[in-house]
């Protein structure tokens, strides 16, 4: 039961790479899909809350918690995120994505929430050369312009990183994880409106464009189930268990990629792949937070 939960978040959040891309290039722009993709994943979760718990019901105490998450988790990485959508390959972006946990390491060693372990180094040594292996080579991407787009993904894992130090130094009380996730997205909403607008990013998606509509749904559909099984799943089996959903993730982003949009990558892309998640396993943490 565990692993099929588990396969079950790889297949459907691996799907959002793809869609994301389809969503950017179908005419979306990345603080119009922001707003919108918050929106239907904010109001799924919010029928749920008002049907499990009656209330969202935030203490006002968490306030400035909520604002600050929904920055680096919502605006920020979204934002990021699907304007390198526009540019580079799905499997490629989802490939960036997956070096949250290398870059979570190294942010948890500067604050002192970790501490140095030989075989975590290893890991982000590796996570490091996967990197050059990725951008170095000549025909490691579909174009050589595509590089500066590939490190501005990489901004997306620094960001959800922070994300992890924060909430993990934080640690807010007396609220579960679903509300919390339903308040980020209403208020990532909140926020990206009124920019989107300004910004003269604003749309509303209709059938007309029906790969926009139909990917900003989906991507919003997953967002709100995925979360909720993810958080299920650690209740269940325990966060490193849980945690192997990356390997998972980035893999499934890789062939969804491959069979929507018929991505082709080079043995440089599959070597950095391999690195990545060799890399990955060094450096998850080896006890169970549950």
């Amino acid at each position: 039961m565990n692993w099929a939960v588990l396969i079950f978040l790889g297949i459907a959040w691996g799907l959002t790479f793809p869609l994301s891309k389809i969503a950017a290039m179908s005419g979306g722009s990345p603080l119009g899909l922001t707003f919108w993709q918050n929106i239907v994943s904010g109001s799924i979760l919010l029928v749920f809350v008002l049907w499990r718990y009656g209330s969202l019901n935030i203490d006002r105490s968490l306030f400035p918690f909520i604002i600050i998450v929904t920055f680096l988790a919502g605006i920020f990485p979204n934002v990021i995120l699907y304007s390198a959508a526009f540019h580079i390959d799905s499997g490629i972006l989802s490939l960036s994505v997956s070096m949250v946990p290398m870059f979570t390491y190294i942010l948890a060693l500067m604050v002192g929430l970790d501490r140095f372990g030989l075989l975590r180094s290893i890991g982000l040594i590796l996570g490091f050369f996967a990197l050059l292996v990725l951008l170095v080579p000549e025909n490691s991407l579909p174009e050589k312009s595509d590089v500066p787009w590939v490190l501005l993904s990489l901004l997306c894992a620094v960001f959800y990183s922070l994300e992890n130090i924060y909430i993990d130094k934080i640690k807010p009380k007396n609220v579960g994880p679903i509300k919390i996730a339903c308040a980020l997205s209403i208020t990532t909403a909140g926020i990206s409106l009124p920019i989107s607008i300004i910004s003269g990013q604003f749309f509303v998606p209709s059938n007309d464009n029906a790969p926009l509509f139909y990917s900003l749904v989906g991507i919003g559909v997953i967002s709100a189930i995925g979360y909720s099984t993810f958080i299920f799943l650690i209740g269940r089996a325990g966060s490193v268990f849980a945690g192997q959903t990356g390997y998972l993730v980035t893999f499934f982003g890789i062939v969804w990629g491959i069979l929507l949009l018929e991505e082709v990558h080079s043995y440089f892309v599959w070597t950095s792949f391999a690195l990545i998640m060799i890399g990955i396993f060094f450096v998850r943490p080896k006890h169970n937070n549950t």
